[in-house]
């Protein structure tokens, strides 16, 4: 494990492993750099793979109170870190945060994006600050697995039977150990995606989303395809929201075929 310092102080934790250009990524919600457990290897044949825990996660501090901004300053701080240009790749709520600091980065390798987060207008309801309010009274109160239940609920639909076989397996405790910042990731619903911004991002970019995948997670992706100056989309078959986890061959390959192209 290696830290930098971000720009307002707080410490991130990082990762690196493998060898060739560099590829930052930025994990998604109710999780920490273990989301990429199963690919990374894989990547790491091809790059130099760096992984970190969003701030408020894992072994990376925090300083209250929360903006998105703070996180888009410490993806800025580890690619300067790095030291040389490099691949992005953001998951989720995480490509949220790619997206933005891409707008930022002008010299990045390529951008990577599976299924940001952003809700496109008429997709869905956005979640409900009464929603946030209770997840944080049951913090308080310390209850992490009722509050992991309901961002799993309300943030991707997961249904009763999915919950329950999480919860029985032995990823469970790594969920609950990331439920504080579950908050954090709430407010991110906050943010809207802005197509003039994004028009600004010259680097090739490759839009990835599952066939099987929430449809305002595709109306998402699609929207910002459609917003990016040098973007191609790449459907995973079969797969819906964390196809680094369970297709992590058809991942990297898709990534990998991508970001090493010429």
């Amino acid at each position: 494990m290696e830290t930098v310092a971000s720009a307002d102080g707080t410490r991130i934790a990082f990762w690196r492993a493998g060898s060739g250009p560099p590829l930052l990524l930025v994990h998604g919600g109710i999780c920490d750099h273990f989301a990429w457990y199963f690919v990374a290897p894989l990547l790491a044949r091809q790059f130099t793979v760096y992984t970190f825990d969003r701030r408020g996660r894992g072994d990376s501090g925090d300083t209250p109170p929360y903006a998105a901004q703070r996180e888009v300053e410490d993806i800025a701080a580890l690619l300067q870190a790095i030291g040389e240009p490099a691949h992005l790749l953001g998951h989720s709520a995480g490509g949220i945060l790619a997206v933005q600091a891409a707008e930022r980065a002008h010299d990045l390798l390529s951008l990577i994006l599976y299924e940001p987060a952003f809700v496109i207008d008429g997709a869905r309801e956005r979640p409900g600050r009464e929603i946030l309010e209770k997840m944080r009274s049951l913090l308080a109160a310390g209850n992490r697995d009722e509050t992991v239940r309901i961002a799993m609920r309300e943030s991707v639909g997961a249904s009763e039977a999915e919950i329950a076989a999480l919860a029985a397996g032995p990823g469970w405790d790594r969920l609950l150990a990331v439920a504080d910042a579950i908050p954090n990731d709430w407010m991110l619903w906050e943010e809207r995606f802005n197509s003039k911004s994004a028009s600004t991002i010259r680097m090739r970019t490759l839009m990835l989303t599952g066939s099987e995948s929430p449809s305002w997670l595709r109306q998402g992706t699609a929207a910002i395809l459609f917003a990016l100056p040098d973007a191609r989309m790449v459907v995973l078959p079969g797969q819906a929201h964390s196809a680094m986890i369970t297709a992590p061959d058809l991942f990297a390959q898709a990534v990998i075929e991508f970001a090493l192209m010429s």
